[in-house]
């Protein structure tokens, strides 16, 4: 049996869809449990809706509403503790799968042995045109030293949505033994992908399997003020650290050493945005900082000449685009 948990919260315009596309898959043996973050519009109707059709197909639908709005990765905690599949994926409730998704990838693994945990690919559609694909999801299979634990805290090569992994639920259990993450309103992807990366073999289906939907004013593409994008950037921080320490399997220097490269990550990221929204102030005290520890700083031109070059290039954007009208 396949287990998948979904978080969703407000999901009345896109959840069937999703729903819909669970029951088409072509695997006979499939455990969704769905947890409501305390939604205030009709998602538990729509489910209701549901159950009559998962039970028909022989699927198992659990639904379990939040008393409270806490976040995706509360909702996974609330699904890790319960589920009894002897695979595991996650994936976000406005998505949609190909109907042999979950096939696909138990096959993968059932062929594969030697791997705890797949990564195929997924198309970038918009939520006003599902069959237009607008970009692809996939990590390029590094040639040589194939990092993907590395990868993430980088930030490099990786698809941090859901529908692009699979694990043997062993596996998860010999990576996260407590079957518990770290609860970030940030997500909930680095605390379940840095263990498995970290702790686990993987191996890569280059098909793709799932539809992940833009959506207009969504969490993650909303245009974020400068105070927000720097406190997201310290809650990364947090909820990497938070992960890192809990990895069974790492050694305490190892722990040390990657928390502290997680720090050097953020830092410099919180850098590059004051020089994008022109902080001077927080400019020169970031950079006082990544000098204290020693990072790289990613500049090749003082502040003034860099502020002039954003303006110029955003000059040069906009008649682009004029000359295309």
């Amino acid at each position: 049996m396949v287990s998948i948990v979904s978080p969703c919260y407000n999901g009345e315009k896109y959840l069937s869809s999703y729903l819909n596309s669970v029951l088409e898959q072509t695997y006979p043996e499939i455990e969704l449990i769905l947890v409501d973050d305390a939604s205030t519009d009709a998602t538990a109707e729509i489910v209701k809706q549901y159950e009559t059709l998962f039970k028909n197909k022989g699927y198992t639908l659990i639904y379990i509403k939040q008393e409270s709005n806490k976040g995706q990765a509360a909702a996974i905690n609330r699904g890790l503790k319960i589920f009894s599949g002897n695979f595991f994926t996650w994936m976000d409730s406005d998505d949609i799968y190909y109907n042999d998704a979950i096939q696909k990838k138990v096959e993968f693994l059932e062929k594969n042995t030697e791997y705890d945990f797949v990564l195929n690919d997924g198309e970038i559609v918009n939520e006003k045109d599902l069959c237009t694909r607008v970009g692809v999801l996939k990590r390029q299979k590094p040639s040589n030293n194939d990092n993907l634990f590395k990868d993430l805290l980088d930030e490099n090569n990786v698809v941090f949505t859901p529908g692009v992994i699979m694990v043997r639920a062993d596996a998860l259990k010999r990576a996260i033994p407590n079957l518990s993450i770290y609860e970030s309103r940030e997500g909930q992807n680095w605390q379940l992908m840095l263990p498995l990366a970290y702790s686990l073999k993987y191996g890569y289906l280059d098909e793709i399997l799932f539809k992940y939907v833009v959506h207009n004013g969504s969490h993650s593409h909303m245009k974020r003020l400068y105070e927000r994008q720097i406190e997201r950037r310290d809650n990364f921080y947090v909820l990497q650290k938070e992960t890192i320490s809990k990895i069974t399997d790492m050694p305490k220097s190892e722990k040390e050493y990657w928390i502290q490269y997680s720090y050097k990550k953020q830092l410099k990221e919180k850098y590059i945005l004051t020089l994008k929204n022109r902080r001077r102030k927080d400019y020169a005290a970031y950079k006082k900082e990544m000098k204290k520890y020693d990072v790289d700083i990613p500049e090749k031109m003082p502040y003034d000449f860099y502020q002039i070059y954003i303006i110029l290039r955003k000059i040069k954007n906009k008649l682009k685009r004029n000359l295309m009208k």
